[in-house]
This record gives C-alpha cells, structure tokens and sequence, in this order.
C-alpha cells in the first residue's frame, strides 16, 4: 500500500488556508497563487528525491538553489506550457555525479513527472 497524504484546507471570508497533519499550515491568498504552491511543491520533492541519490552515491555540496520559471498556457485549462529549472550549486565534490544524479531525480520525482505530462520541462546545472 502507497504511503498516504492528507492535508485540510479551510476557506472563510478574508482567510483560506490548508493544513498538514504534521500542523504546518500555509495561508492562501492573493499573495501565493496556486501556481506558487505548485512550483514550491515541485521544487521540494525535486530537491528531496536529488537528495536521497546523492546521499547514496556518496555526493557532497555546500548549497544548492533552484530558480523555477514557467509559462501557462493562454487556453483553457491554463494548465503550464513550459517550465525551466536553473539548479545552482556551490562546493560541489563531483561536478559529474551531481548532474547524474539530478537527471535521475527528474525522472524518479512524482511531481516532476505529472507537470511533464503537461509541460515542456527544461533543466540545467550551473556550478560556482
């Protein structure tokens, strides 16, 4: 059986939120659009699934930032056209195993791959 997920999501005039059952909550509003979320979202598990391969092929990196950019689309659904990730990385041990292992990411993050089923997905790696 997958592991299970569930959040709360509550909606009063002037404040909506959703809820984690680990209690953190994330207000939504005209400061976050949902767009946002999903971004954030993707640059999590991203970042998440990179981690966990790195960690097994014994890969070392002081910080690593993402900078996501993505376009919708003008037709309805505005579902995204085109998504780009420039992962900046700095005090990298393996130039080369880092960047295997993120295209490895792509491929194994679950959200990665569902925007993929939309969008036209682009990622590079830059090192300082």
């Amino acid at each position: 059986m997958g592991d299970k997920k569930h959040i709360r999501a509550d909606f009063v005039p002037g404040h909506y939120q959703f809820t984690t059952d680990k209690g953190s909550s994330f207000t939504i509003g005209p400061e976050s659009a949902p767009y946002d979320y999903l971004l954030g979202a993707l640059s999590g598990c991203l970042f998440s699934t990179f981690e966990e391969l790195a960690v097994k092929m014994r890969i070392s990196w002081e910080h690593v930032s993402f900078e996501v950019h993505a376009e919708k689309r003008e037709d309805v659904p505005t579902t995204l056209r085109e998504l780009s990730i420039t992962v900046e990385a700095t005090g990298v041990d393996n130039q080369q195993k880092f960047s295997k292992a993120f295209e490895t990411a792509t491929r194994y993050c679950s959200i990665y791959q569902t925007i993929s089923g939309v969008s036209e997905m682009h990622w590079s790696v830059d090192f300082r």
